[in-house]
């Protein structure tokens, strides 16, 4: 369930979500989820399995002014299985994949 309005963007399809509204990301799909207004904006993302839920426990709290502690996001973004394509906010078309 969303409150204010956010952007989707899940392989090559954009969506905007309003209050209210939901969508279902289908696993192993490339995605970006953003709130882009001015305006506070808060969701419910309810993910299984639940390893996501340890990621943001750990590092998606933080302080607006704060760095991403990037090397903590990677680590535990391997050890619960998930592939980033790229940097914090990549769009999907965008990223590259490198072996």
């Amino acid at each position: 369930m969303l409150e204010g309005e956010f952007t989707v963007w899940v392989g090559e399809n954009k969506l905007v979500l309003s209050t209210g509204e939901s969508f279902l990301i289908p696993i192993g799909t490339p995605h970006v989820v953003a709130a882009l207004s001015d305006q506070p904006a808060h969701g419910l993302m309810i993910a299984a399995p639940s390893a996501f839920a340890r990621l943001i426990v750990a590092v998606g709290t933080q302080n607006k002014n704060d760095a991403l502690d990037m090397a903590l996001f990677n680590r535990i973004s391997a050890e619960i299985g998930d592939e980033i394509l790229g940097p914090p906010g990549t769009l999907p078309s965008a990223a590259t994949k490198t072996y």
